[in-house]
């Protein structure tokens, strides 16, 4: 999911921002309506997604608690 052919953007955001984004792509998860009403590679960046923003998470933990 790394292409260096899309622009990338840098945000501020709370680690309680980043939970409630994370808790919002689990619960799109559970919701993907599959192939082909959607595309798969949907599904798979979902999951990129997740894995990225539970890594916050638990890097602030480490770093903060």
């Amino acid at each position: 999911m790394n292409d260096d052919s899309h622009d990338s953007y840098t945000i501020d955001m709370s680690i309680e921002d980043v939970n409630l984004l994370y808790h919002c792509v689990c619960k799109r998860i559970e919701s993907w309506e599959g192939s082909p009403a959607r595309p798969p590679e949907e599904q798979e960046h979902l999951w990129y997604l997740r894995d990225w923003l539970y890594r916050m998470i638990l890097e602030y933990k480490f770093n903060e608690l």
